[in-house]
């Protein structure tokens, strides 16, 4: 058996062993060895992917393990070592965060089945993307779902955390259902389970494909499809958090590029179905993300956001490969392997920075937040690198990869031969230009208000900085989204194997196109220098306070500064047709023209999925499982009534067919 094999079969066992433990240890283990154990896990997981990155191993579980009529098989080559890389790079940062953060949540969970579960969480998810057949996938995806919902549901104090598990749940069988029903279908298609056997480039398989795409798609929270995803991230610890949206949702979009991608797909309308979803996933969940006061609920929308443009990344590679513009598709798919392990690491650094706030200064609200950067300067400097990373600000990550979606629309609009598909890739680029803009400014609020000003509330005034180790962290993410922002033409190389392997046509991605992240990077240091000379150490005078702009009301007090909802009412007022966004003011007072005693503002904004299509078809279902729940009478006369009915319906369905 190769290294890579070897190494992974490690990590899956310490991560199933420290399960077991910690299902039967309880509190006798502490969360420092526990912590311990996913480091070392991780640090395998992590070893295997950089020997195997090149290679296409293929190995067999244990004899005993069966899942119906195969075997356990998993495949370790280019495309399944990025995901598993990335999983465990965020797996070591979760493990030196979790002891430090979940001390303040100590009595709220209980700690064998949070750690049981985690590990069989982080196990879960490394299987499914090392499976190389439909059973292996589908056994090891209910299992991530399943432990990821009791993740979600672990922090008992929390009451609304049984309800988005709920959700999450129910969205999460939705789409099982469809993949089991879509893999079903492919299976009677080509006879086989084996992934490498599937080829979806004939017209017979264009109607499961679109089940297991959908089915897929509720998973990585693709719009419409995307409701579950505010309500799991907000209620989940942030070790959870950070492994859900970091990895969990992109392993979906993984199996989307494996079966569509790798599978061979040709369907045109399918494609741009694909790249309709992503772009409207990404203006939808970039403008929630802004009118959002939450702080992990505003991370949340922007992984719709980001799903939707890794999910236009695969559409321009499929569309690319269908016109025979085959620049176009490795530059799309090169973009959308490229931004799942960007959004990965700074989404988990901001879902880390979200959990440090919330540890110290007990809540996530920005209008009781504010003034933190004095009492939590590095993880201000952590969530501020993390923000311009996701924002695509150069010379970061998120700048190359989205650098890549840019390019690949240039490269569609001007080298293809239909005029709609030019205008198509135009309005692309500037519906992403006006997503990058409400991106800014959603983290300049979040930023601003969050650290800067003063403090809006007591716990805010007494927050002090986390743990070394949960710096620590922070710092790990920190510097991969810096190293791989700078080292961008490194990273294609390394990602060119995947293109070759799922193109199946050669193109030098370093010569299409470059990026010019020398010069940015060195032009990004100059300028940070100079401003740190200019601010902090040009001039050397004692600061003077001067009371201006008070109106005779004296200094300025906390309730003088912008507020989240007084910063983001310009652009939902803008948006009101979609968001529903309506702003009430109360001003009370003698003379509350001139001299008010109090002034409220209610901002309240309604979702049109949740309120137009999803409460209705919610609303059905109850009225239908009422019903329903009156053919349980408790007679069994008339439960063996039922059972020859049953019978006597597939006898003449058989007789039929």
């Amino acid at each position: 058996m190769p290294l890579s094999a070897v190494l992974m079969n490690g990590a899956i066992g310490v991560w199933l062993g420290s399960s077991l433990l910690s299902a039967v240890a309880g509190r006798r283990v502490s969360h420092g060895f526990r912590s311990a154990l996913l480091f070392a896990g991780s640090i395998l997981a992590v070893a295997s992917a950089i020997m195997g990155w090149d290679n296409n191993v293929l190995w067999e579980g244990p004899a005993p393990i069966y899942f119906g009529v195969v075997p356990l098989v998993n495949r370790l080559d280019s495309l399944s070592s990025v995901f598993v890389g990335l999983l465990g790079v965020i797996g070591v940062a979760v493990s030196l965060f979790s002891p430090g953060y979940l001390a303040h949540l100590d009595k709220r969970m209980n700690d064998s089945v949070y750690w049981s579960c985690l590990f069989l969480f982080v196990l879960s998810m490394c299987e499914v993307v090392l499976a190389a057949n439909a059973l292996t996938f589908l056994v090891f995806c209910e299992l991530m779902s399943l432990s990821s919902a009791v993740l979600v549901a672990s922090d008992l104090a929390n009451k609304s955390a049984h309800r988005s598990a709920f959700i999450y749940l129910g969205a999460t069988r939705f789409a099982s259902a469809l993949l089991f029903v879509g893999f079903l279908w492919f299976h009677a298609i080509f006879g086989s389970w084996d992934f490498s056997v599937w080829h979806l480039d004939s017209a017979d398989v264009v109607m499961p494909t679109l089940l297991v795409l959908i089915g897929l798609c509720i998973k990585a929270g693709i719009w419409p499809f995307h409701l579950w995803l505010p309500y799991a991230h907000p209620a989940a610890p942030t070790p959870v958090s950070a492994l859900m949206s970091g990895v969990m949702i992109k392993i979906a979009l993984y199996a989307v590029i494996r079966l569509l991608v790798f599978g061979g797909l040709e369907s045109l309308s399918i494609a741009y179905l694909m790249l309709f979803l992503g772009i409207v996933s990404a203006f939808w969940g970039v403008l929630f993300a802004l009118m959002q006061h939450d702080l992990k609920r505003l991370l949340a929308y922007h992984s719709v956001e980001n799903v939707g443009l890794i999910l236009m990344g695969i559409a321009l590679c499929l569309i690319g490969r269908s016109c025979r513009l085959e620049v176009v598709a490795a530059i799309g798919l090169c973009a959308a392997v490229f931004h799942c392990v960007n959004h990965g690491l700074f989404k988990s650094l901001l879902f880390f920075g979200a959990g440090a706030i919330d540890a110290r200064a007990h809540t996530r609200d920005l209008s009781l937040l504010g003034g933190l950067g004095k009492a939590m300067p590095w993880t201000m400097a952590c969530f501020l690198i993390g923000s311009a990373a996701i924002c695509a600000l150069p010379p970061l990550n998120g700048f190359a990869s989205k650098w890549l979606v840019y390019q690949s629309l240039f490269k569609l609009a001007c080298f293809t031969h239909s005029p709609v598909d030019g205008g198509i890739a135009f309005a692309c680029m500037g519906t992403l230009g006006l997503v990058g803009g409400l991106a800014l400014a959603c983290f300049t609020k979040a930023v601003g208000i969050t650290f800067l000003g003063r403090p809006r509330s007591h716990e805010a005034e007494r927050a002090r900085e986390v743990t070394p180790y949960m710096i620590a962290a922070q710092l790990l993410l920190v510097v991969c989204c810096l190293g791989l922002g700078a080292a961008a033409p490194l990273v294609m190389r390394v990602i060119q194997p995947i293109c070759n392997n799922g193109l199946s046509s050669f193109v030098d991605l370093e010569a299409a196109f470059s990026i010019p992240t020398g010069m940015l990077t060195v032009t990004f240091a100059v300028t940070a220098f100079l401003i740190y000379w200019l601010v902090l150490g040009g001039s050397k005078a004692p600061v003077k306070r001067h009371i201006a702009w008070e109106c005779g009301f004296g200094d300025l007090t906390a309730r003088m500064q912008a507020a989240a909802t007084s910063f983001a009412q310009p652009i939902g007022h803008i948006f009101r047709p979609l968001l529903q966004y309506h702003l009430e003011a109360h001003i009370s007072g003698r003379d509350r023209r001139h001299f008010p005693d109090a002034i409220v503002a209610d901002a309240e904004m309604v979702s049109l999925l949740e309120s137009r299509v999803y409460g209705p078809v919610v609303d059905l279902l109850r009225w239908m499982g009422g019903h329903v729940a009156k053919l349980q009478a408790g007679s069994i006369h008339l439960y063996l009534g039922y059972m020859l009915l049953t019978l006597l319906a597939l006898m003449m369905i058989g007789f039929r067919l």
